[in-house]
């Protein structure tokens, strides 16, 4: 149904938040609720294809596009798909309640440590020392206390004059710009100082950020900021020795339009989009402002510095720059590099003196969190030829060594974020983590993140659970389940059968958690997507998986990864487990770094600028791994031997 937009306006109001706005004919509730920033569920971005954005209709007519992905049983208790249900008339309508507010996050591993200024053996294991606790306090902002000439009687030099000679005298400052800004409050704050003010200065500039009333200089503060495509993570650190005062993270409100960066591409080219998807980060950043300064007891406008590193994608929606090319053969990004601006350009309104930054990106699908990884893991001082993997919605990976380096981004989808999984949900309390299955009994043992009854399953036990389904013989290499097992946890339904990972007494929601031969198939094709992507890039530089020397495996998800599962589902190559070492949030341990030292930026900006980039859009070889890799582990079993040893050892069929 084409959508055709009239002038005529329709009510639509949200239960139970009570909130209400006007429509034009032709726009969805989705749509609706996008433009009121109502929180509804949706992987696909309101595009129809995930049935997760149901409403239920309390008073009103609508004209609805007819979906599989909504039950009958749903449909007569009035709920709808709100991205395919069009107001014909004023409505009323109730959404679901969502647990938001109880994420447990992934922060960074770094953080605990770097607010010591040191590493630890359990997070860097396997890497020379990153010398963390000696790197040089050289911020790019820094505040400095200066004394002003007074004026003097039959002198006409002015407040502007004199505070210029200071700076160059005491400072070496010989150009300082000074904002109109500052000049409005310079006669005040230098007679309220007793012509002992702090400048806080911008080093590269040379630009004069704030001028405040005597002696301030140990309020010095920044941000480090994780642009995530999930999840924003935020550390307020002190400039003055790096430590990190306090951190906070939440989930990138902008998952409301789409949980993968596609589905927001999209959703960003419809209408006002752009600035909507703007606004959803941008007002996740400021809360997540508000929360650290509130932990650390600090104001927020005694903030001068900000480094944010994220995807490319991600970047644009943060900088209001439309990415519509990035999705578009050759797939061209506006720009790898934003220049710094102002905070308040940004609507960063609690940071109205800070200048903002953000880390260099690679490529289209190699954004500045890479840079900044590569940065923190120190790929480009490494003599062993190393592996750098940064798994979620999209896998980015970088192979070389300090001779050189390779990059590409395969995208393994939603699936491990809890996206087209039925019980699927992402790692929050209530999520089970953890999965292992007896192997003479066939039943799971689960461990749930916050110690209640579980409400759905996250991506690292599914990857626990993919893997411990087929050793124990419940599916086959293809993710189907064996018809002869009799068991009361297997349930052979002929449209889609499914494996019961805890009764419906056992859960919170009252219903049984399962796993489907329809969800394992996009598990499967996820792996295989991170399998195909790291296979591919070593073949295009001539080079084997026996080859890697170390393997550096960085983000939130990937640090609660068991190794042993994930090699077991052909998701990383069958290698020596000694040789996978976890690094946790690089992306905001980077921007950290770079915030505290100017010439991190610029050591990220060069390992950005010598990485070659491979695109696998149109990459034969990489859609011919990815078939094979549709298979449990692999078609070619010899490629994983330490799967074929347990499979054997087990007495299960090894080819089929």
């Amino acid at each position: 149904m084409p959508k055709r937009i009239s002038k005529k306006k329709y009510k639509i109001t949200f239960l139970p938040e009570n909130k209400s706005i006007y429509v034009f004919k032709g726009e969805t509730i989705y749509d609706a609720s996008m433009n009121a920033g109502v929180f509804l569920d949706s992987e696909c971005g309101g595009v129809g294809t995930c049935g997760r954005c149901k409403v239920l209709l309390k008073s009103g007519q609508v004209e609805k596009i007819q979906s599989e992905l909504l039950s009958k049983e749903d449909e007569e208790r009035g709920y709808v798909l709100a991205c395919q249900t069009y107001p014909k008339s004023d409505l009323v309508v109730d959404v679901p309640i969502m647990e938001i507010e109880e994420a447990s996050i992934e922060e960074g591993l770094l953080a605990k440590d770097i607010v010591k200024l040191e590493t630890t053996e359990k997070v860097l294991a396997g890497i020379k020392r990153l010398d963390i606790r000696d790197v040089k306090i050289f911020p790019r902002v820094v505040k400095k206390l200066i004394t002003v000439e007074q004026p003097v009687v039959g002198r006409g030099d002015s407040d502007k004059f004199r505070l210029e000679k200071a700076l160059k005298q005491q400072l070496g400052l010989k150009d300082c710009f000074i904002p109109l800004k500052i000049l409005k409050k310079l006669p005040n704050v230098l007679r309220q100082g007793k012509w002992m003010v702090t400048v806080t200065v911008d080093e590269i500039s040379k630009n004069l950020i704030d001028i405040e009333p005597g002696n301030t200089t140990d309020e010095s503060y920044g941000l480090a900021i994780d642009v995530g495509t999930t999840t924003v993570v935020v550390y307020l650190v002190n400039l003055n020795n790096g430590r990190i005062l306090a951190t906070a993270s939440e989930y990138n409100k902008q998952i409301r339009a789409g949980e993968d960066i596609i589905s927001r591409i999209v959703y960003s080219l419809k209408g006002a989009g752009l600035e909507v998807l703007q606004g959803l980060i941008v007002e996740t950043i400021n809360e997540l402002i508000i929360e650290v300064c509130k932990r650390a007891g600090v104001i927020p406008e005694k903030i001068h510095s900000i480094v944010c590193a994220g995807n490319t994608t991600m970047m644009h929606f943060l900088h209001g720059v439309s990415p519509k090319y990035l999705r578009e053969e050759p797939y061209v990004p506006a720009a790898n590099i934003f220049p710094p601006v102002n905070s308040i350009e940004l609507f960063l309104e609690h940071t109205p003196k800070a200048i903002v930054i953000s880390a260099p990106s690679v490529a289209s699908y190699v954004g500045g969190d890479i840079s900044a990884g590569l940065l923190i893991s120190k790929l480009s001082e490494q003599e062993k030829l190393t592996l750098f993997l940064d798994l979620g919605t999209n896998g980015e990976l970088v192979i070389g060594n300090n001779q050189w380096m390779m990059s590409t981004s395969c995208s393994a989808g939603p699936a491990f974020e809890g996206g087209g999984v039925k019980d699927g949900m992402r790692a929050i309390k209530g999520a089970i983590e953890a999965i292992e299955i007896d192997p003479k009994k066939l039943k799971s043992t689960i461990r749930v993140i916050g110690g209640v009854k579980p409400r759905g399953i996250c991506g690292s036990a599914m990857i626990d659970l993919l893997g411990q389904l087929y050793i124990t013989g419940i599916i086959n290499r293809k993710g189907k389940f064996n018809p002869d097992i009799d068991l009361p946890y297997v349930v052979l339904d002929k449209a889609n059968p499914y494996y019961i990972i805890a009764k419906a007494e056992d859960t919170a929601t009252g219903k049984d958690i399962i796993i489907s031969e329809v969800d394992l198939d996009n598990l499967i094709r996820a792996k295989g997507a991170v399998y195909a992507g790291i296979t591919t890039l070593l073949e295009e530089v001539g080079l084997k998986k026996d080859d890697l020397e170390q393997i550096f495996i960085a983000g939130g998800f990937g640090h609660f990864i068991n190794v042993k599962n994930a090699i077991i589902i052909g998701m990383l190559p069958d290698l020596p487990e000694n040789i996978f070492t976890f690094l946790g949030n690089t992306s905001v341990a980077g921007a950290h770094l770079a915030l505290i030292n100017r010439n991190k930026w610029k050591e990220m900006e060069k390992i950005s600028k010598n990485i070659t980039y491979i695109e696998l859009f149109n990459n034969n070889k990489f859609y011919e791994r990815y078939i094979a890799s549709l298979f449990l582990p692999y078609t070619h079993i010899e490629e994983f031997p330490s799967v074929k040893k347990i499979l054997k050892e087990r007495g299960l069929c090894i080819q089929e």
